[in-house]
């Protein structure tokens, strides 16, 4: 499972993020092959910032959801690739 979520102050750009999120959330279960869970959380940035699985891939908002869902496949991959400490 892919849990993302947008974190900030309540202001109309994390809605924006999130609105888009939950917009795309199936296009993005269908790209990375997996469920995607998408949440929303208080925090002290102005900015929101976006974390995928608890980490931190970015901050801020994308021109459009198709940068989003470019920004979160690029970031799974990123992370699906990392080597683990089993490696």
């Amino acid at each position: 499972m892919v849990k993302v979520v947008v974190k900030g102050r309540q202001n109309y750009w994390r809605f924006t993020v999130y609105s888009w999120l939950l917009e795309v959330k199936d296009l993005l279960k269908a790209e990375l092959g997996e469920n995607v869970e998408v949440y929303v959380e208080d925090g002290a940035s102005e900015d929101p910032e976006l974390y995928i699985n608890g980490v931190l891939i970015g901050s801020g908002v994308p021109g459009e959801e198709g940068y989003l869902i470019e920004i979160i496949k690029k970031a799974v991959k990123s992370m699906r690739e990392a080597p683990t400490s089993s490696d």
